[in-house]
């Protein structure tokens, strides 16, 4: 599985995330995870059940955009 995000921040704050792609065999409800990282402005959220790898690959996605 594998993931690319694309990250939006102001005010050094997460404002928007946008999954570019997502090789997700099972895991397509883990892109709601986007959602919770907007609303804590973190990259730690909850993974979604029933999608756990995937839900963890997004994260790292997000977290690979903001480390650059």
């Amino acid at each position: 599985m594998s993931a690319t995000a694309r990250v939006a921040i102001s005010g050094h704050e997460i404002r928007s995330t946008e999954i570019v792609k997502h090789d997700h065999g099972k895991g397509k409800p883990a892109e709601t995870i986007t959602a919770s990282v907007i609303e804590n402005r973190l990259v730690e959220a909850d993974v979604v059940s029933g999608a756990t790898y995937s839900s963890k690959v997004i994260l790292k996605a997000i977290e690979n955009v903001l480390n650059k």
